[in-house]
This record gives structure tokens, sequence and C-alpha cells, in this order.
């Protein structure tokens, strides 16, 4: 005898806000890849933050890819109710952790201001959530 769990209304509508967000990642990476000191400086990024952000070792790309590839794909798992999203959001949220050290060990606080932490905190407690959250519903039986 299998129990049906019906979908809360809001899980979807939070669903969508987790694809949004990795969305958003996504487009932060790619835009990182492909910068130029030109469009970062019509961002309004100083030389300084501009050199630095060009000489990001390939290593810190590698991690940035491994923390935002696999939180579009928890996302989307999430959305199709697989338990698996709960180890890809895992698994991500290891190389935003990862991230955020090499970030205060290298710097990039001092050379990118209070403003980028602020962002790197919220990206952290952002997949902090979609771990524990995915953790809990998979308990429960909605994602399955």
């Amino acid at each position: 005898m299998t129990t049906v769990v019906k979908t809360p209304i809001w899980f979807w509508l939070l669903g969508i806000v987790f694809l949004v967000w990795n969305l958003f990642g996504v487009m932060n990476y790619l835009s990182g890849v492909m910068a130029t000191p030109e469009g970062l400086a019509t961002q309004g990024y100083t030389e300084d933050q501009i050199a630095f952000l060009l000489d990001a070792p390939s290593y810190y790309m590698t991690i940035f890819a491994l923390a935002v590839w696999p939180g579009l794909i928890g996302a989307i798992l999430f959305l199709l109710r697989k338990s698996w999203a709960t180890k890809v959001f895992l698994f991500s949220l290891v190389f935003i952790l990862l991230s955020l050290i090499i970030d205060f060990i290298g710097g990039t606080f001092a050379v990118l201001g209070g403003a980028y932490l602020g962002i790197m905190i919220f990206v952290t407690i952002m997949g902090f959530v979609q771990y524990f959250v995915s953790r809990n519903l998979a308990s429960k039986g909605i994602l399955h």
C-alpha cells in the first residue's frame, strides 16, 4: 500500500524561487567567465577590481561552476520532486562554502568590498536553505 503525499502550493512557489535564484547564479558565472575589462568598467568596477577579477585563478572559476551548475540541477530536481535534489544541493553547498573560504583567504572582500561580502553571505544562506528544505521534504515523502 502506497501513501500519496499531496504537494502543497508553497512547494511550487519555493521551487520557482530556487530555480530563478540558481538561474541568476548561472548568469553571474557566465558573465564572470566572459568578462572583459570594458564590460567590467561599464559596470562601475575600479581598475584594481577589474584586474583582480580578470586575474582570478582557474580553480576559482571551477569552484564557482561546481557551486552554480549543480544548484540549477538541484532546483530542477526539486521541481520534479526528486529526492536527489537534496544530494545535489549539498554538493553545491560544499562548493559555495569552499568559495567563501577562498574569498576570505584570497582577500576578495578587501578588493570588492562589503557589498560582495553581503552577497556571499546571502548566497551561503540560500545554499543552506535549499539543502535543509529539500532534506526535510524528502523525509516527509514530498520529494521521492
